[in-house]
């Protein structure tokens, strides 16, 4: 073979494909930044592109929403990589209250109000300082519920079992929780999803990749690694973001209908000091 023709062959040879999943990243950019970091090394590692498909639940919750949504339109640093970004249901609590198409419970109406924060506004901001917002609002409202790739179906929450895959309902793939999660028969696709914490690390069975670790209250971002063998999994760790978990923790006695009496609030206030645990200050919350 002649060194022309090695070249040629060479070069129309098509670059490997490798698929990463990354969960629900809520406001932490921290560990965002670095995952991809780590998906880009392990990429160029193995000579491949890279597809990262984001599960969706992009905003809220952590501390910076405003630049998580950035980074996913800004794209991959790479020019062979490429983003697929599919909306989860807190991205769509997230234009619902942008465009006041719905009314908001008053606990979606405080995420809200913390994801605002990282864009500089507050809920009765002028229209004239909120260019950048719409941009984004723009950004996650074309966002797709699901990608299938013949092998996985993505999709932030899961699919409703015994449905055809073309007539799940748009709230069942941004919602649906334990009807899929207890499923163990077979499905039209091995789902990979995030939108229910399994833990500080992702579950895998025989018919769900799940890859939700809670990134907001553990510290922990997950992306599953997907290249026709077993799922392998690459990890960022840092610390728990705290006011993240106290918000929540204020939400869950929304819910529940519990007054953030001054018992509560101690308890939010000894939990940030270092002074008891998570689960002892959600005791408190739900009055065991």
């Amino acid at each position: 073979m002649g060194l022309r023709q090695a070249v040629s062959t060479l070069t129309s040879t098509p670059m490997q494909t490798v698929t990463y999943a990354i969960g629900d990243v809520h406001g932490r950019i921290d560990l965002l930044d670095e995952l991809l970091e780590q998906i880009e090394a392990d990429a160029l590692g193995r000579g491949a592109r890279a597809k990262i498909v984001f599960t969706g639940d992009y905003v809220d919750r952590g501390p910076d929403s405003f630049a998580v949504v950035e980074r996913l339109i800004s794209g991959p640093r790479r020019g062979e990589d490429e983003f697929v970004c599919l909306r989860g249901n807190h991205d769509e609590l997230f234009i619902l209250a942008a465009t006041g198409l719905a009314e908001l419970p008053a606990w979606a109406q405080r995420l809200h109000e913390h994801a605002l924060a990282s864009y500089g506004l507050a809920p009765d901001s002028p229209s004239d300082q909120r260019s950048e917002f719409h941009r984004h609002v723009s950004f996650l409202a074309a966002l797709p519920l699901t990608h299938d790739d013949g092998t996985h179906l993505f999709v932030h929450a899961g699919i409703r079992p015994n449905v055809p895959l073309d007539q799940q309902a748009e709230r069942d793939l941004m919602w649906i929780r334990q009807e899929f999660m207890d499923y163990r028969g077979a499905l039209p696709r091995r789902v990979v999803h995030g939108h229910t914490i399994v833990g500080d690390a992702a579950v895998v069975t025989p018919n769900r990749i799940s890859i939700d670790t809670g990134a907001y209250r553990s510290g922990i971002l997950t992306a599953a690694v997907l290249d026709g063998g077993a799922p392998r999994f690459l990890v960022t760790s840092g610390a728990p973001d705290k006011a993240a978990i106290v918000r929540e923790a204020m939400i869950v006695a929304l819910v529940r209908g519990h007054p953030l009496s001054a018992r509560i609030r101690t308890a939010f206030d000894d939990f940030l000091a270092g002074l008891i645990g998570a689960e002892d200050m959600m005791g408190i919350v739900e009055g065991r």
